[in-house]
């Protein structure tokens, strides 16, 4: 019962401190996650599940998508990955610099490339580790950052 209790406040820290820490890397606009659906493509017949790889590639290309719709300015975002029950990855992010984009017109994009998004409106008063910190804290997860974040982290010395 102790170790219990000791991983489960050990966890809670690190979900804070995690929190913390992406709390100072931006002024979030979006909370969005990021589904996919099983593709259906008659040239890989044996392709069933979005994999590792795909996700990071879909991930990317909404970057590239939203560069292209910001006249070229970069977003910032942080995005962390989960394996659904289905075993297909799902993304968690925080979005800033996005300017006067339109949620819902980056909801209906991803569905036409990829799956289901949500993307809401980022509410400080519940803070970053709300919304990732228990996702980086699963047994399969994964975190990116946008390029744009990450010359920034690499210029604070973070």
């Amino acid at each position: 019962m102790a170790t219990r209790l000791f991983y489960l406040s050990t966890r809670e820290k690190i979900c804070q401190e995690f929190g913390r820490w992406i709390d100072t890397m931006a002024a979030w606009e979006w909370y969005a996650t990021f589904s996919f659906r099983d593709p259906v493509d008659p040239r890989f017949p044996n392709w069933t599940k979005v994999g590792w790889k795909s996700a990071h590639n879909a991930l990317n290309c909404f970057n590239a998508a939203l560069i292209m719709q910001l006249d070229y300015i970069n977003p910032l975002w942080v995005a962390v990955m989960e394996l659904q029950r289905r075993g297909v990855p799902h993304w968690h992010a925080l979005v800033a610099n996005v300017g006067d984009q339109r949620r819902m017109s980056w909801v209906d994009w991803w569905y036409d490339h990829y799956g289901i998004a949500r993307i809401l409106p980022y509410q400080a008063d519940r803070g970053a580790r709300y919304y990732l910190g228990k996702y980086l804290m699963k047994a399969q997860a994964d975190i990116q950052f946008s390029p744009a974040l990450k010359a920034q982290l690499i210029r604070r010395g973070t």
